[in-house]
Formats: C-alpha cells, sequence, structure tokens
C-alpha cells in the first residue's frame, strides 16, 4: 500500500472590489513596492484580468489572486465562478469608501460574489477593506462603510458569516499591514 502524506492546502488570498478602489496598491505595500508611506497617492494602471503573486502571510506562502475590477473582468469572474472562486482561504474585498457614485454597483458586485464564494469556498475568511480612508477624509452623511454594511449585513447574518473589516490607506501604510496580520 502506497503511503501518501496529507499535504497542507496551499493558502489562495483573493482581493476583489470595484476598479480604482486601490486593490493592486494595497498588494504593492505587502509585496514591498512601497516601502513608505506617500504624499500623494502613486499613479497606477488598472488590473487586466487577473494577476497572481506570492506574499508571506501568516509566515506562509501564499497565492494572491487580484482581480481587476473593471466591468468587462467583472462580468467574467461571475459567469465562470469555477475557474476562480475554487479553495479560497481569505477573501478580501475592498471598498473605496470615498467614491458615492460605485458603492450601489460595488454592493451588488459584493453580493453576487458572496453567494459564489459561499458554494464554491465555504470556509473562506471574509475580510473587508475600507479603503482610502485618508487623513484629510472625513466621512458625512454619506458614510459609505456604514450603507455598505447596512445593504450587505442581512445577507451575512442570513447566511451565518462571520467577517473582520479593517480601514486602511496607502497614507497609513500601517494599517494595510494590520489588516494582513503583519504588524499589530
Amino acid at each position: 500500500m502506497d503511503h501518501v502524506e496529507n499535504e497542507e492546502q496551499p493558502i489562495k488570498l483573493v482581493i476583489m472590489g470595484m476598479e480604482n478602489a486601490g486593490k493592486t496598491t494595497i498588494l504593492d505595500v505587502l509585496t514591498g513596492k512601497i516601502r513608505e508611506t506617500p504624499n500623494k497617492p502613486p499613479s497606477m494602471n488598472p488590473t487586466k484580468g487577473v494577476e497572481r503573486s506570492t506574499i508571506l502571510f501568516f509566515q506562509k506562502e501564499t497565492k494572491v489572486w487580484d482581480l481587476g475590477g473593471q466591468e468587462t473582468y467583472r462580468n467574467e469572474y461571475l459567469s465562470n465562478p469555477e475557474k476562480y472562486f475554487h479553495t479560497i482561504s481569505f477573501f478580501f474585498y475592498v471598498v473605496d469608501i470615498q467614491d458615492y457614485y460605485r458603492l450601489v454597483p460595488s454592493v451588488m458586485y459584493f453580493k453576487g460574489i458572496f453567494n459564489l464564494i459561499k458554494k464554491y469556498s465555504p470556509d473562506a475568511k471574509l475580510i473587508f477593506l475600507f479603503h482610502k480612508t485618508d487623513p484629510d477624509y472625513i466621512p458625512d452623511d454619506r458614510n459609505l462603510k456604514s450603507k455598505f454594511l447596512e445593504k450587505i449585513e442581512p445577507g451575512l447574518k442570513l447566511a451565518n458569516t462571520l467577517y473582520i473589516k479593517y480601514d486602511t490607506t496607502i497614507f497609513d501604510i500601517k494599517s494595510i499591514k494590520i489588516a494582513f496580520g503583519l504588524e499589530s
């Protein structure tokens, strides 16, 4: 009888959200491409499709999938879920809390993704990054963080799904590292 060792499943971390939410910039902090807090947001090109990389996450090599947020790509992910949503260990959803006009599309997109994650990766840990909580950001009556959570929490409760949330900004690199367990 052949002895097969019980290999540990590799960690798969997926980061998604609408275009221009800051997903790639967040990953640039984690991979060391951005090491110091910038004076202004870096100029970035949109992610085309899926960009894969590897980072050290909780002292383990982790495969990271950065899924571009443009509408064409969002439709692709939702129409081919078996290709994108299998074996996710950690799912980070990034919300640009300064983009009022994308709140409703972001909520709808998350709801579609959430159902697929529950189907293909039911044990995935769910983390929300409320990004662009910049030093000069003052939440007004349109507080997008609260409005986003109001719209998605009923579905999360119904599915008995716990989540973690963090406020992050490129102007405080530590806020990003804390969200990924790299600093306390």
